[in-house]
């Protein structure tokens, strides 16, 4: 949860006229809190696609006064009452995000919407007892600052990484300087055991205590650590908050750490729920409303569920009846699985007031071809209380198709009522890593089918021109269910690989689009001609920014303290100049087409790239439409085969349909053949520091579940569903097969043998840090070119992973022989099995090095020869896992291991093992029907 980047707010402060008083006394009410984020928001919720694949669908109007106004009405609507916002503290100065509190205040009079703060960082007890009174002393009367017995609401999220009697001295300064706080202490233990005599020593010093996890990550069952806590602060007088806690993602896009605590579809969530006891705890409190590093509970693009379901645990919690008359049923899975692994669905159902008391849930996994692949067969489910059942679906007979669809019907037995049908989003099978982490949550009762149709197509006879035509056309007045009279088509967005690419609407229409990105510190400006902006954001920037602005013509940044991305969506030709004006450069033209072609330019302070995502997604005005046809054109990236598209239409009234997906670049299913684990572990299968270790992460009992022990089945996989990256280096950090590109320090890079291109230099003292999680767990084809520098005389780890996912290690031994070590984690059993060449390189010379993992054996090819084999034995784990290029493989730096020095060329990886000889090795960088990538 933690911020690094915060250290800005005092230069986004504005002035505030001193607010009204006679804050909010919630004392005796059963609040339900959120912790909230304040980099996170309304404002940025476009540019954060930038950073995750699962981002808001908030619609900001651009002005963060109304933004923020929607934002408090979507979270009452969704049975919260106020929001606990995070404040950073920090050694000097004032805590960043202290004005975004002020800001959110002023949006928040007269809804009746409560801000309070929640303390984050440790510093000192004189910065704590100053800020805070400063703070108390500016807003805490407000009418939206809540209060507890006419005492100033204060929370904490770092509570114990301070001591009990600093917490005895911060109240006791606060209190002299006329402060009496009503103080809410986040007893988290983290990974460590949490004792009642710990508890004891705090007590006397918080008014309630809570846990901001509940995940079990310490072994200890959450029912047993809630009563811990609750039975500690009841003997002491004071009371209790439960918590709600579904999980927390990582953020492995962003890069800001490579984290996972399984979310095991709504079990993690609805086991915090069962931990509440009404009549002992005072309030409940949601983790987190906003961070989506964390989990958040708005609206997200792949979690629409999040309203209906925090809503009814909301008024389960205050005895609020429910209100809907017809059974209320999610869905939740993962969106992406390798093939292999037992699939799980799950289905919640929520409170309603449904004639019936149960109802039944039935449906099909459907292919590509819209051919049922799986039977999902009836579940009954209780419709008045919260109830839960789940599907377990072998996928190793699967693996031959790129995505399958649920298509779920839900039958009321309500006599008369007609049993409602709708396909939801498509599961993803992917050879190599996962990189979108969530966990699908649906409202089946949402989606709807509506007829459409989707074309994309290569504009040009080159496809590595990137020019993309695409066509699209629906019809709402057919839906298969009848739509509201009131209700239209608001808002139409072309994605590829899981990322909003463009939107359909009258302002893109027809038009050439070109995304942009351009992030850093550094002021600047760029100017079009031939072309024009047609929408702009930069993040915590409104409309009327003095610090950015933009026309059609051009746009503008004032320099900034910290990196703030903007994004650029314009109309172009392949041909529109581009001019940009960057502050310590001369100014410099190029063509779209050429921008385009480069990916992305590095500046001192400043990277420019062409971006593979619209940050203005969410800035669009609505469509108004029921019917429609529209086409646009994008100038973007080479194609892959593994390009994947689909199109998601929203309706006003918040209903959902998807196109069907196309892989337009790999149009027939070339396969080929693999050696797949057949496991029923998966992501949320508790490994390492990841979940609660042993618990069951299905609701069927483990001695029920198949594949407990993984076994290697053979089979074939569409190749266009085989994950992989490429880096020549010679258009700095680019990935030529994937979307991973990465910054490469200056330094790092050298002129190859023809000059004309670039080679990694790697000096043992840093290595480069590549994309969280991209690196293959099972299957892998790890293929590059090294010239490693001589002098060797420890073992050095050449390329490799921290943590503890089952992936292999690549070292040089300092005789020069390759070692290839594949480990994982030791507590489910992952045997270290390891492979060392019999040919050992020559240092000072390039050698073209080959490593595969086929699940079966690991080998090691030495320019292009088979040098050496062994066995392997069948394994699967899941854990955090960041891999670097010259270093980072953790088991072997702690025992002795240097980091590699030398130079790097030409690296490929890939989720499938291929020899060297392989046609269908992914080798060159655009599509073709051939096989290749």
């Amino acid at each position: 949860m933690k911020l690094t980047q915060c250290l800005f707010a005092s230069t986004l402060a504005a002035c505030f006229a001193a607010p009204p008083s006679h804050a909010a006394e919630v004392a005796e009410q059963p609040m339900v809190w959120a912790h909230y984020t304040p980099w996170h928001t309304p404002l940025n919720s476009s540019i954060s696609a930038y950073s995750y694949y699962n981002y808001p669908i908030s619609h900001s109007t651009g002005f963060e006064k109304n933004d923020y106004a929607a934002e408090f009405q979507q979270a009452k609507s969704q049975g919260i009452d106020g929001f606990l916002v995070d404040v950073v503290f920090q050694k000097k100065g004032r805590p960043a995000f202290d004005d975004f509190v002020r800001k959110m205040l002023q949006a928040a009079e007269g809804s009746g919407f409560q801000i309070g703060l929640c303390l984050d960082v440790k510093t000192t007890v004189e910065t704590q007892v100053r800020e805070l009174s400063r703070m108390l002393s500016d807003y805490g009367a407000h009418p939206n600052y809540p209060r507890h017995n006419d005492r100033p609401i204060v929370a904490t999220y770092t509570w114990g990484k301070w001591t009990p009697q600093d917490w005895a001295d911060i109240r006791a300064g606060l209190q002299s300087a006329g402060h009496n706080i009503h103080l809410i202490a986040n007893v988290d233990p983290n990974y460590a055991q949490l004792k009642r005599d710990w508890l004891d020593s705090y007590a006397p010093h918080f008014d309630t205590a809570y846990s901001f996890g509940l995940a079990g990550i310490n072994g200890m069952p959450r029912q047993q650590m809630a009563d811990l806590i609750a039975d500690a602060a009841h003997a002491h007088g004071k009371t209790y908050m439960a918590t709600l806690y579904p999980g927390y993602y990582g953020a492995w896009l962003n890069g800001r750490n490579d984290f996972y605590q399984p979310h095991r579809g709504f079990d993690q969530l609805h086991d915090t729920y069962l931990a509440i006891r009404q009549k002992r705890d005072h309030w409940l409190h949601f983790t987190t409303w906003n961070d989506h590093d964390e989990t958040s509970v708005l609206p997200m693009l792949f979690t629409p569920a999040n309203p209906r379901i925090t809503k009814a645990y909301s008024d389960a919690f205050k005895n609020i009846p429910p209100t809907s008359t017809k059974p209320e049923i999610c869905l939740a899975y993962h969106r992406e699985e390798i093939p292999g692994t037992l699939l799980r669905i799950e289905a919640l159902t929520l409170p309603s007031l449904a004639p019936h008391p149960t109802a039944i849930v039935s449906g099909h996994l459907l292919d590509q071809t819209g051919n049922p692949v799986a039977t999902l067969e009836p579940r009954t489910l209780a419709t008045h209380q919260f109830d839960r059942a789940e599907w377990l679906i072998p996928t190793g007979h699967l693996a031959h198709t790129p995505a399958f669809t649920p298509r779920i019907t839900i039958d009321s037995r309500n006599p008369g009522d007609v049993a409602h049908t709708a396909s939801l989003p498509p599961i993803l099978l992917v050879n190599g890593w996962h990189q979108n982490t969530v966990t699908v949550k649906v409202p089946v009762n949402e989606c709807i089918d509506i007829p459409n149709t989707l074309t994309i197509r290569s504009n040009t006879d080159t496809p590595e021109n990137g020019l993309l035509d695409a066509e699209i056309s629906f019809a709402y007045s057919n839906a298969t269910t009848v739509p509201h009279e009131a209700d239209e088509i608001a808002s139409i967005t072309l994605f590829r690989n899981d990322r909003p690419l463009a939107v359909f609407n009258a302002t893109t229409e027809g038009k050439h689009l070109f995304n942009l990105n351009i992030s850093g510190k550094a002021g600047w400006e760029v100017k079009l001609e031939d072309g024009a902006i047609l929408n702009a954001v930069r993040k915590f920037s409104e409309k009327n920014s003095p610090t950015f602005t933009w026309h059609a013509g051009g746009a503008k940044s004032s320099p900034t303290p910290i990196q703030l991305p903007s994004g650029l969506l314009c109309s172009i030709t392949p041909n529109t100049r581009l001019t940009f004006s960057v502050k310590g450069n001369e100014p410099f033209t190029l063509t779209a087409q050429d921008l385009n072609k480069r990916e992305l330019i590095q500046l001192k302070n400043l990277t420019i790239t062409a971006s593979p995502v619209d940050a203005t997604v969410q800035n669009h005005a609505p469509l108004a439409e029921r019917n429609g046809r529209h086409r646009i054109t994008i100038l973007t990236r080479p194609p892959r085969i593994s390009d994947m598209f689909y199109v998601r239409y929203e309706t006003t009234r918040g209903k959902v349909a998807l196109s069907r997906i196309v892989h337009p670049f790999s149009p027939t299913v070339k396969t080929v053949p693999a050696s797949l684990i057949q496991t029923s572990i998966n992501l949320e299968t508790s490994s390492g520091s990841t979940g609660m270790p042993g618990e069951n992460e299905y609701l069927t009992p483990r001695d029920q579940i198949p594949f407990a022990t993984p076994a290697v089945i053979k089979t074939r996989i569409p190749l266009k569903t085989v994950r992989a990256g490429r880096w020549t280096f010679d258009n700095a950090g680019c990935d030529s097969l994937g979307d991973m590109p990465v910054t490469i320090p200056p330094g790092m890079l050298i002129p190859d043998e023809s000059g004309t291109g670039s080679v990694l230099q790697l000096d043992g003292a840093q290595p480069l840090k590549m994309r969280l999680r991209t690196w293959p767990i099972g299957n892998t084809t790890v293929d590059f070119r090294l010239n490693p520098a001589p002098g060797v005389t420890k073992p050095q780890s050449v390329i490799g992973r921290s943590g503890w996912s089952d992936a292999i290690n690549i070292n040089l031994l300092s005789d020069g022989r390759v070692e290839v070590v594949r480990d994982g984690d030791r507590q489910k059993n992952v045997r270290k099995e390891t492979l060392v060449s019999k040919t050992p390189l020559v240092f000072g010379k390039w050698t073209r090095l080959r490593v595969t993992n086929d699940s079966l054996a690991l080998r090691i090819y030495i320019d292009g020869r088979l040098d050496s084999e062994s066995s392997l034995s069948p394994a699967r784990s899941y854990g955090n896992s960041t891999w670097y290029i010259g270093g980072g493989h953790e088991a072997g730096i702690k025992s002795g291991y240097a980091n590699y020095r030398g130079k790097i060329d030409d690296l490929t990886v890939c989720g499938a093992a291929f020899a060297p000889d392989d046609p269908d090795f992914p080798s060159i960088t655009h599509a073709t029907d051939g096989g290749k990538f």
